[in-house]
């Protein structure tokens, strides 16, 4: 069940009602998500449910025992179990056949004949973002950074929370959890700006997401393609992730917004950023301060040597490719943006480049073509067929297929830097001020396009397969 399906918006519209009548008493509203947040995680594989609930419930035990138990050796041993439970399943699920194959394929290039058996193993939908969401609880028990949630009914509750449950925002407990524990009201103002994210979101992805990712298909799906359309193609893949993910993450907020409950924000116009490190800054926000928080620092950060800081950098977004997806392209789309990171943190402490300036066009357009050489790789199906597109732009330097072409991808990125540059000049803190039939015409425009565009074969969301 997707959020651009008209199951989901019967289900959310039922759950919705009954999460009003019922949201005075907590017991019940506990229950409510909890059930509702089964539903639909099950509605995807129900035999994946069980997996959820015995990770889950590992980790509440573990926490707890972390909590209570004084002597330090104990408790990082349960820590320990939490970490092998949740990294153990989120490797054997995603992973194992990956390292099989590659190992594999090592061996055969060193003259070594072997054959392993191939795994096809389900992945089980959002394992990635509710294992980090789980680790990041026991680790900041573990640390004493928050108090240990003994009821298991609101444990569950954030843990599964539907409208973020298998693409994110990877939230902290520290901020979703004790909004569990207080009594929620109907805020309307609340309720407007979600739905105002809900709208948003859906023109992302509905009208924006869905309108590229024929454009981008085309081009990596050929054997043909070269020069201009390459690039071309590129472009409206990173057109597309965008749309699709950030549409995502914005009707993930709205949905939770009309319930009474805040999400973090997960991206902040990253197409607009000067530099690199800007990027991450407003790209997946939630990945990216996980990964600086529970990996990069304890790695030593920027506390050690400048070697050791650039090695850290790399490291960190090695493995955030590879928690990405179980491909090389995906570790090769991280070194990408490690070693870019890496060069512009030296770049920036070197004395002699302070004389340098660099123009803030020069440096958004490096930026892009970082970002762009990096979707390129994460979009392609293997490291050979990326190679093979990169070569091609320069062996096959072939005009354009059709002027058409040419023009719907324009339209496709005018659209994505229309709708930034839009919620960049007019954030909902403004909006909210202009009058009601001012903000009725512009959400009746928006809503025309949404509904002209519903049910288009109604593709997934990308980071669904994360």
């Amino acid at each position: 069940m997707i959020f651009n399906s008209n199951a989901f918006v019967l289900f959310f519209l039922v759950v919705t009602l009954l999460y009003w009548l019922v949201r005075h008493n907590q017991k019940h509203r506990d229950g409510l998500i909890l059930v509702s947040s089964f539903y639909f995680y099950g509605s995807w594989d129900w035999r994946f449910l069980g997996l959820l609930v015995l990770t889950g419930g590992i980790d509440f035990l573990c926490a707890i025992k972390i909590s209570d138990h004084p002597d330090k050796t104990v408790r990082k041993r349960w820590l320990m179990l939490s970490l092998v439970s949740n990294l153990g399943t989120l490797g054997f699920f995603k992973y194992a056949g990956f390292f099989i194959d590659s190992a594999v394929t090592l061996l055969q290039r060193f003259g070594i004949s072997n054959s392993a058996p191939t795994l096809q193993i389900l992945l089980p939908a959002g394992i990635s973002f509710y294992t980090f969401q789980a680790l990041s609880y026991t680790l900041d028990v573990y640390r004493g950074q928050i108090s240990v949630e003994r009821n298991l009914s609101k444990y569950f509750a954030f843990l599964t929370f539907f409208p973020q449950l298998v693409a994110g925002p990877i939230e902290r407990a520290s901020f979703l959890l004790p909004q569990f524990r207080e009594t929620r009201s109907v805020d309307m103002n609340l309720v407007a700006r979600g739905l105002w994210f809900i709208l948003w979101g859906f023109v992302l992805k509905v009208v924006i997401a869905d309108y590229l990712a024929p454009l981008s298909d085309l081009v990596f799906a050929s054997s043909e393609a070269g020069g201009a359309v390459i690039l071309l193609g590129t472009l409206a893949f990173g057109g597309q992730i965008y749309g699709d993910f950030a549409g995502y993450s914005l009707i993930a907020r709205g949905l939770a917004n009309t319930m009474g409950f805040e999400l973090s924000p997960n991206f902040s116009q990253p197409y607009f950023a000067l530099n690199i490190q800007d990027f991450w800054r407003r790209w997946h926000q939630t990945l990216s301060t996980w990964f600086r928080d529970y990996l990069y620092i304890p790695l030593g950060g920027d506390r050690l040597s400048n070697g050791r800081t650039y090695l850290n950098i790399i490291i960190t977004f090695a493995l955030a490719g590879l928690w990405h997806g179980a491909n090389w392209t995906f570790i090769v789309w991280g070194l990408c943006h490690g070693l870019s990171l890496a060069f512009f943190r030296y770049w920036r402490q070197a004395s002699w480049s302070r004389k340098v300036v660099v123009p803030k066009p020069v440096g958004w357009f490096l930026t892009l073509l970082v970002v762009g050489v990096g979707w390129l790789f994460f979009r392609a199906t293997s490291l050979n067929h990326a190679f093979e597109m990169i070569t091609s732009i320069w062996s096959k330097p072939a005009p354009l297929w059709e002027s058409s072409y040419l023009l719907s991808v324009g339209i496709g990125v005018a659209m994505v830097a229309i709708c930034d540059g839009f919620q960049r000049r007019y954030p909902w803190e403004q909006v909210a001020q202009w009058s009601w039939k001012r903000r009725a015409i512009l959400q009746g425009v928006l809503l025309t396009f949404v509904i002209a565009r519903w049910g288009k074969e109604a593709p997934s969301f990308i980071y669904f397969q994360f």
